[in-house]
């Protein structure tokens, strides 16, 4: 129950219904890693927080740097452990920044927005001498405490957090999957886990035990592996690019889902395509085609579009498909040639399978056209003709209708040959009485 409790509040937290973007070093490829400039970058791209690096200097300032020297950033060769911070603090970033001590950074954003991600740097070998506990101390001076988060390699330094600062979520940094054990959740608030590792029965999983997923990566993340991870339920991400991931993130927030259990089929007559993700609509390359049917059990809105999920990174436009039984019905009518039926002398079609849609054109009393698609909406049958769309009840048939065999599982009973003399009513589409 407490465990519960916790997962909520860090929830309220971090005040995202997609997930957290975490800005990696800040965004080290506009400018350089753990500077000012680079946090300030990364939220400015739409980040929600910064990453960075804490280790001790000789004399026991708290220094925001990754390496154990500061030669990549500066290129003076100076071990961040045996050097006094005045004179790492002399030595610049190429862009005029000096080597910073968390302090700074902390006063540098206790009046702006964002939040921080703290790393403790845990080097086997070099001291750290009550590092958490001076961590904790800065954040009480700034008053900084509710604006951060911590995680780690170190499963002793989380241990150590969980005792100083325990309201504060912590995660373990994994890069291997034997480090994910029932152990950790004891004194983790969540698993922050290499991209190349995470799957989404990982991610559900994780989840059941009141575990938050993270998911960081090396510097080579592609457009691909982004289509990929936006359909997982992640809690956060860690990258190098927060511009790229703030975009699905803001996309992923505006979207909806649901849980259905359904076996839809596509009851038009052409193929309908395959994304990667509703959110960007990434072609797969793959259709789904007329009549073929999948089950789903999930369905998301996004850009004012449903659509069903086939599989792990595959979604299909709802638009086009109906649910089984009924859809045994609705495939039976494609390709059939029907005739306008209407009150007056015209039958008017409208752009979309509602009134509300607009008129797109119409048909003349008797006149006949092909039926290209067929859709329920709202309790009603709609079938798409070659110049818009119409109530099914508005149009007679002549020819006999005979079900046709379907891949799409069990359809109700229904008699073996249906002859309209008048309007294709939908109760009779419909009926499963014979």
């Amino acid at each position: 129950m407490r465990n519960a409790i916790l997962l909520s509040l860090i929830g309220i937290y971090l005040c995202c219904t997609a997930f957290t973007v975490v800005g990696h070093r800040g965004d080290p490829t506009k400018a350089p890693e753990e500077t000012l400039q680079s946090d300030d970058l990364a939220l400015a791209s739409g980040a929600d927080a910064v990453e960075l690096d804490v280790q001790e200097s000789a004399d026991g300032v708290l220094v925001v740097q990754h390496d154990p020297t500061i030669m990549r950033m500066t290129g003076a060769d100076l071990a961040i452990a045996t050097t006094p911070f005045a004179t790492l603090h002399a030595y610049h970033t190429k862009n005029g920044e000096p080597v910073h001590s968390l302090d700074e950074v902390l006063t540098h954003y206790q009046h702006r927005p964002g939040r921080l991600l703290i790393e403790t740097k845990i080097e086997p070998g070099i001291p750290h001498p009550h590092l958490e506990a001076k961590i904790a101390a800065a954040l009480a001076r700034t008053h900084m405490t509710d604006r951060v988060m911590f995680h780690s390699f170190s499963k002793k330094s989380l241990k150590r957090l969980q005792k100083l600062l325990p309201q504060v979520p912590r995660l373990l940094i994994v890069g291997s999957l034997h480090r994910i054990t029932f152990a950790v959740f004891k004194y983790a608030s969540g698993i922050d886990v290499a991209a190349d590792l995470v799957t989404p029965d990982m991610v559900k999983s994780l989840h059941a035990m009141h575990q938050l997923v993270y998911v960081w990566d090396e510097m080579n993340e592609t457009t691909a592996k982004w289509r990929w991870l936006a359909n997982l339920n992640l809690d956060g991400v860690v990258t190098n690019y927060p511009q790229v991931a703030s975009t699905y993130a803001r996309l992923r927030r505006k979207a909806s889902r649901r849980s259905v259990d359904a076996r839809l089929i596509n009851t038009t007559t052409a193929a309908l395509p395959i994304y990667e993700n509703p959110y960007t609509q990434a072609a797969t390359g793959h259709t789904l085609a007329s009549g073929q049917g999948f089950a789903t059990k999930a369905e998301v809105r996004s850009n004012g579009v449903w659509y069903a999920q086939l599989s792990q990174n595959r979604y299909v436009p709802t638009a086009g498909l109906t649910k089984a039984p009924a859809a045994g019905w609705a495939t039976a009518l494609l390709n059939r040639r029907v005739r306008a039926m209407p009150r007056g002398l015209r039958l008017w079609l409208h752009n979309g399978p509602s009134v509300a849609s607009g008129r797109s054109g119409f048909l003349s009393r008797n006149a006949s056209a092909k039926i290209l698609a067929v859709v329920r909406r709202h309790g009603h049958t709609w079938v798409q003709l070659t110049a818009g769309w119409v109530r099914l009840q508005r149009l007679g048939m002549a020819q006999a209708l005979v079900p046709r065999p379907l891949n799409c599982g069990a359809l109700p009973e229904a008699p073996q040959r249906l002859w309209f003399h008048g309007p294709l009513l939908d109760t009779a589409l419909w009926s499963t009485a014979p």
